[in-house]
């Protein structure tokens, strides 16, 4: 059994456990807290929930782009990332229309609609790389901007953590924050398993 066989059981197996630590963990959170518990968000949250939601959709973005054309473990990373970013995008969202507030801040982007300078963000550029590479670059690729991507989410969801006086808003920016580094260390694997190494960050 050669080296790429060995490993892709072990990533499929840490990806099993880390779906269902997940859905368990999602699970707990919404019933602990439903939507009542943010009816008064501050300034802060508010923010909070408007750029994590746009960050939440180049991840998306990403996992459109990155295809079926892939190795199935890289593949089946991607679609447990749809699923939960998709899931608290509209968590997300759901705040801002139950507060009144805008689905985007007025900061949240330059007058070109470009939103990278959130932390993680991928550029333009290497947005166009990602669609124009052929497999296996675009497996290599696609984990290490997702890496890169889910690392500034991570300091996203920490910086609520630390501000915010909102129960609801705290709990589901620690899911967050459990979620993508379990997720992170799912990718370092398969990135190591191809002999490739993360992006620097920032």
């Amino acid at each position: 059994m050669n080296t790429r066989s060995r490993w892709i059981p072990a990533a499929a197996a840490l990806l099993a456990i880390g779906l269902f630590i997940g859905f368990l963990f999602g699970r707990s959170i919404d019933d602990a807290h439903p939507d009542e518990a943010v009816a008064a968000l501050s300034d802060s949250d508010v923010e909070f929930a408007q750029h994590m939601s746009i960050h939440h959709q180049q991840a998306v973005t990403m996992v459109d782009l990155v295809g079926t054309g892939v190795a199935y473990d890289v593949r089946s990373v991607a679609d447990q990332i749809r699923t939960s970013q998709w899931r608290e995008i509209g968590t997300l969202t759901g705040w801002l229309e139950l507060v009144g507030a805008p689905f985007q801040a007025a900061d949240s982007h330059d007058s070109h609609g470009d939103h990278t300078a959130m932390a993680g963000m991928a550029s333009n550029e290497d947005l166009t790389g990602l669609h124009d590479a052929t497999a296996p670059e675009r497996e290599v690729l696609f984990l290490q901007l997702m890496i890169r991507h889910h690392q500034g989410g991570i300091e996203m969801a920490a910086h609520a953590i630390d501000t915010t006086t909102n129960l609801a808003v705290r709990s589901r920016a620690l899911s967050m924050v459990d979620g993508q580094q379990q997720e992170i260390a799912l990718m370092s694997v398969l990135l190591d398993g191809r002999g490739a190494s993360t992006l620097p960050y920032p």
